[in-house]
């Protein structure tokens, strides 16, 4: 990500969020995104992501020139490269927990054998496997962010965007979802963002980035 600037219209006039953005991951690092409220972090994931395009500047993943992508592009690489974990954990409720999970694969095309298999396979990674017959709201908060990572990671994503994962959990519930969180670069061979305003949790990544005044400035890891 070279020069990324992104700005809102408000009615007192433009807002710019991200003025001149340079970060650069390395696959399989896990990173943090801190900062104040308001400085563009969500901004910063979602352009990471694909769920806004790039205003100004140069955004790459793996080999995807997300500045030039059209809208179906970019659906399809969020798709096969991202997996998304957020903080009110984004599942339907009409669906079971295996459903959950599955629906991402039988978006980008997976058969139906194929994917009932992995998504078995990933609730039993999540610990999940004795609640794949349950609904969402039948599961602890907990237990529905872990149902979140098994189906962030049912099309095998590249990059996994988890924004505030901890943010509705309690303390041991946090401990066990970010233990998960932080076995993907490793485990799974993805590389991984973490947006937070935890510093214990920032702390445990292996690089930090705080944003203020529009820019990403790396900071030292607390040893």
């Amino acid at each position: 990500m070279v020069g990324l600037r992104h700005r809102f219209e408000s009615r007192a006039g433009d807002v710019t969020v991200l003025d001149g953005v340079d970060l650069h991951l390395d696959a399989g690092d896990h990173a943090a995104l801190v900062g104040a409220s308001g400085v563009g972090k969500t901004t910063l994931l979602s352009v990471l992501g694909g769920l806004e395009s790039p205003q100004e500047g140069t955004v790459r993943v793996d080999d995807h020139d997300l500045a030039g992508m059209s809208r179906g592009e970019l659906a399809t690489f969020r798709r096969e490269t991202v997996g998304f974990v957020f903080q009110h954990f984004g599942l339907l409720e009409a669906l079971t927990a295996a459903e959950n999970v599955e629906l991402a694969g039988s978006l980008a095309g997976a058969a139906a054998g194929p994917r009932r298999r992995r998504a078995a396979e990933l609730l039993e990674a999540v610990g999940l496997v004795d609640r794949a017959r349950h609904r969402p709201l039948e599961l602890s908060g907990g237990e529905r962010q872990r149902l979140a990572i098994a189906r962030a990671l049912m099309n095998r994503p590249r990059l996994v965007l988890a924004d505030e994962p901890t943010g509705n959990l309690d303390e041991r519930s946090s401990t066990l979802v970010m233990g998960l969180l932080e076995s993907l670069p490793a485990g799974h061979g993805c590389t991984l963002v973490v947006v937070t305003h935890d510093a214990t949790i920032a702390a445990r990544a292996r690089r930090c980035f705080r944003l203020s005044g529009g820019r990403a400035i790396e900071e030292a890891i607390p040893v």
